[in-house]
């Protein structure tokens, strides 16, 4: 008749069961570093997302202001309200400041975050102007366009405008 005892003190077989449990410890790592890793490049590929349809949005805002600076042909007959004609006024620093009052452009999505800001220059009299009263002016403008869903993006274009 067998031992019972004798089985249960036999050690043959423990190694497999060890480096099993080793095995599944090591893959629990790996899967878990994996998941956030995972988790990590979708969060970058929704920020960069973000990014790029705030730029595009913002792209096209700077567009639609140029195309309203190019219809105006003489802005001594009407300033429109988002043009700014105090010099220095609207800059990379304060640009922000105008989305909360007035002064800027109507919005031109449907969330109502992207619209567009034009101000004179420090130096408003573009090089090559004249200063003759009877002539007109080259006048430098600095054209911002900005969209704030999810993140801001804000572009600044310049443009030189006679008149």
């Amino acid at each position: 008749m067998s031992n019972p005892i004798g089985v249960v003190n036999n050690e043959d077989g423990y190694l497999l069961i060890m480096a099993t449990l080793m095995i599944l410890v090591l893959l629990t790592i790996l899967g878990i570093a994996a998941s956030r890793t995972a988790n990590t490049e979708v969060t970058v590929a929704g920020n960069e997302l973000v990014y790029q349809r705030n730029f595009y949005l913002a792209e096209g805002a700077v567009m639609e202001a140029v195309e309203e600076l190019i219809r105006d042909s003489d802005l001594h007959d009407g300033t429109p309200s988002w043009l700014n004609t105090t010099p220095a006024a609207v800059t990379e620093v304060s640009v922000g400041s105008f989305w909360d009052g007035a002064g800027i452009s109507d919005d031109l999505d449907e969330t109502g975050n992207t619209r567009y800001v034009a101000g004179l220059e420090a130096n408003p009299v573009a090089a090559g102007g004249s200063l003759d009263m009877d002539k007109p002016r080259v006048y430098s403008l600095g054209v911002y366009g900005r969209c704030q869903r999810g993140g801001v993006a804000t572009i600044k274009v310049g443009y030189i405008k006679v008149y």
